[in-house]
């Protein structure tokens, strides 16, 4: 029975550990691209803070409105007093002031509750509040253009990644075929049939290509951790799948353009500015304007923090204020207002030609890679042909090494060329959205 509840145990736990291994695999991610795209924005620190900076505009856009809110404040007083010398001649004579009715008291004890509500601000409080409000939306059209540039460099990540990927196969590839060749110059030599030149420069070709594959696996590891650093995740237990596909599309570069002047969040950023701008302008020019508010206080007095006793006064008034000189503050003020109005509409035609130029050259780009990789499709297949046509060739003794050598470097070339125009082409239609400004 000890045997076997001993044996028990150990399988129990080396089912544990086994499941633990395996279980600790099966939490690995694999992260596709859309994947990266939903995990960029919720981890992109660059995402984060345009949250945050569209809460404190709301904060801000709230603190606006509490202008046209009465200003309710309250203040308590304790006076202690002590009786010079000559003050007792005085004592018949009580203050003229309504609330200060205790003259001469050792102690007095005052609280008062004011109120303040502005009345009339000549359009300061509405401008206020309209500026807030406008910077809100602002912030708004900030988080979608962050948001459309994390998309975008997601993706050029992503991209970047596969390209990577598929760069350490293509220098795998040609080291295990420069790798065989040898071995077939090496098996010649043995049999007499080929020099120790040939061997000598097939291995000088191999080093070359067994240093072609460390690269690659190198800028393979960069284009992992940039991907990783962007996503803002571990790197420990994730990997990414997927391909550089080519996916014909029919793009319209009018409709581009159409798209991209309705929806480029720059161009609804420096039309709110401008707006802005227009509502500063009136805000500045009525700083030397006439302003009401009315405000009232109540007020309490004893001489002794008791309940009882107390005496109770309140007042009211309305208060207008005129501006008589301000040393020409406002009108300078006023000024330079104006001054940065004209600046944002000046940017703003800047802004829209950029933008344009922006979208024309992402279709551009977009055309050349799509007729770049249907110039190199058929180049990779053709390639492989003729490299195992010439490998065949020269067992055969029909074909010189050097011609091998080239169909090998040829197949290289055209496995690269390619691959690169798919890459251009998937970063060519990923600029080609975000040119569009039409986030999904």
């Amino acid at each position: 029975m000890k045997r076997t509840l001993l044996i028990l145990i150990l399988s129990t736990l080396t089912l544990n550990a086994l499941w633990s291994e395996d279980g600790s695999r099966r939490t690995s991610q694999v992260f596709s691209m859309e994947n990266c795209v939903e995990t960029a924005l919720k981890n992109n620190p660059q995402i984060k803070i345009a949250e945050q900076k569209i809460l404190s505009a709301k904060a801000k856009k709230r603190e606006a409105f509490s202008g046209y809110l009465p200003n309710i404040s309250g203040s308590a007083s304790y006076i202690k007093r002590k009786e010079v010398e000559g003050a007792s001649a005085l004592s018949g004579i009580t203050s003229v002031s309504p609330t200060f009715r205790f003259s001469f008291a050792d102690e007095m004890y005052d609280n008062k509750l004011t109120l303040t509500q502005p009345v009339f601000t000549w359009g300061k409080i509405y401008q206020s509040n309209r500026q807030a409000t406008l910077n809100y939306k602002y912030t708004e059209e900030e988080y979608r253009k962050t948001k459309q540039e994390v998309i975008y460099k997601t993706k050029e990540a992503f991209y970047r990644y596969i390209l990577a990927r598929q760069m350490v196969s293509i220098s795998k590839e040609a080291f295990d075929v420069t790798e065989a060749h040898l071995k077939v110059i090496e098996k010649f030599y043995d049999e007499g049939r080929s020099s120790s030149y040939d061997v000598s420069r097939a291995k000088v070709s191999l080093a070359n290509t067994k240093t072609n594959l460390i690269r690659a696996e190198n800028d393979f590891n960069l284009a992992k951790q940039s991907l990783v650093n962007i996503l803002n995740i571990k790197e420990k237990d994730v990997d990414f799948s997927g391909d550089l596909e080519y996916v014909p599309l029919d793009i319209d570069l009018d409709s581009l353009l159409n798209d991209a002047m309705n929806s480029r969040p720059e161009l609804n950023q420096i039309m709110l500015l401008e707006d802005i701008s227009k509502s500063l302008v009136k805000l500045t020019s009525a700083g030397n304007k006439p302003n009401i508010a009315v405000t009232g206080y109540t007020e309490w007095q004893n001489t002794k923090w008791e309940t009882k006793g107390w005496y109770n006064t309140w007042t009211t008034m309305a208060i207008l204020t005129v501006p008589i000189f301000d040393g020409f503050s406002t009108f300078q003020k006023t000024k330079q207002a104006k001054s940065n109005l004209e600046q944002v509409k000046l940017s703003k035609e800047a802004l829209e030609e950029g933008i344009k130029l922006e979208v024309r050259a992402a279709y551009l780009n977009y055309k050349q890679a799509k007729e770049s990789i249907e110039a190199n499709k058929e180049n990779v297949a053709t390639a492989k042909e003729n490299l195992d046509t010439a490998q065949e060739r020269y067992k055969l003794g029909l074909m010189s090494d050097i011609e091998v050598r080239d169909a090998q470097f040829a197949l290289t070339q055209a496995e690269t060329n390619y691959t690169q125009a798919l890459y251009d082409y998937n970063i060519a239609l990923a600029s080609v959205e975000k040119a569009r400004g039409i986030t999904k």
